[in-house]
């Protein structure tokens, strides 16, 4: 009896450490055990307004996720300016909880990847490098959910248009809760794309015309007005440019209601910079309405439109 009873004790103990051991081992290892995902992180941006403008750099020298950096990640110099148009570039990769992400921060630098100062810049016609801002730390207001079970991508949207402001011919970022707000966090699994061609683009009478894109409802007139930090259309979800040829693409967009509206830029002081001119009316040869339609996750929405003329003029 004694003997079987020591047996049993034994057996207990054995179990009793075996549990412990798993349990220190998932702390030490967080991919051990738990609800894990792995998860691509990609940064992208929506076109910036001005002319002159040749490129826009920024330096990331930390990418945080829910309080966990990306392992490896070494400082990066981005031409942001060129991910356009659905491109992206990879910052690394992390292995998330499911559910929404608490928190998101972008780490810049004021130098760049070499160690040379502007780190954060906007480099003009003769190669000029004006700069934009140093060191700082950006904590997105948005946030995107992680999937379960499936290998996630979650692209950062920083959209330069609406985080650069123009004064003279100097150039800054906005205040950084501007920043914060205006960069989106969004899971492709959760995001779908718009693509548009305009098939009469000349009678917009422009320099150049943008699409902007904004959840149902939330237009208004006062959006063409610059806010208190110079901004105009500050509210659109995105933009695109609106090619010579008519076409448009805005990519990763939440999937829900949208609404749709285009605008001229024209330099109208012969200053080198364009300015806005007027919004352009527009219809549809479809049943799709452009004061509202759905973007579905994982799908394109394709529309054609045809200019009616300038709004306003």
């Amino acid at each position: 009896m004694v003997r079987r009873n020591l047996s049993k004790l034994a057996l207990a103990l054995t179990v009793v450490l075996m549990a412990s051991c798993s349990e220190d081992d998932a702390m030490d290892n967080p991919d051990m055990g738990g609800d894990t995902n792995s998860t691509s992180i990609y940064i992208t941006d929506a076109p910036v307004d001005q002319a002159n403008v040749q490129a826009v750099f920024i330096t990331v020298s930390d990418v945080m996720v829910n309080g966990e950096s990306i392992e490896g990640f070494n400082t990066t110099t981005i031409e942001l300016s060129s991910l356009t148009a659905g491109k992206t570039e990879l910052l690394g990769q992390l292995n998330l909880d499911a559910g929404s992400t608490n928190d998101i921060t972008l780490k810049l630098a004021d130098t760049d990847a070499a160690g040379n100062a502007p780190g954060n810049y906007v480099m003009l016609d003769g190669n000029i490098k004006d700069e934009l801002g140093g060191a700082m730390e950006i904590k997105l207001s948005d946030s995107a959910e992680i999937m379960s079970e499936m290998e996630n991508e979650l692209v950062l949207d920083f959209d330069l248009r609406k985080s650069i402001v123009q004064d003279g011919d100097d150039y800054s970022f906005v205040s950084e809760s501007m920043l914060e707000s205006n960069i989106r966090a969004v899971n492709t699994a959760n995001a779908g794309m718009l693509s548009g061609t305009v098939d009469n683009s000349t009678e917009a009478d422009a320099e150049l015309v943008i699409a902007y894109v904004y959840p149902k409802g939330s237009f208004s007139d006062s959006e063409e007005e610059m806010n208190s930090e110079g901004v105009l259309f500050a509210n659109a979800a995105s933009s695109a440019v609106v090619s010579s040829e008519g076409d448009f693409e805005i990519h990763y967009l939440d999937e829900g209601d949208y609404e749709l509206h285009f605008a001229s830029y024209k330099d109208e002081d012969a200053d080198g910079m364009l300015e806005f001119n007027s919004m352009i009316g527009a219809e549809t040869s479809g049943a799709l309405d452009l004061n509202g339609f759905t973007v579905d996750a994982e799908t394109e929405t394709e529309i054609t439109i045809s200019f009616t003329g300038l709004l306003g003029l």
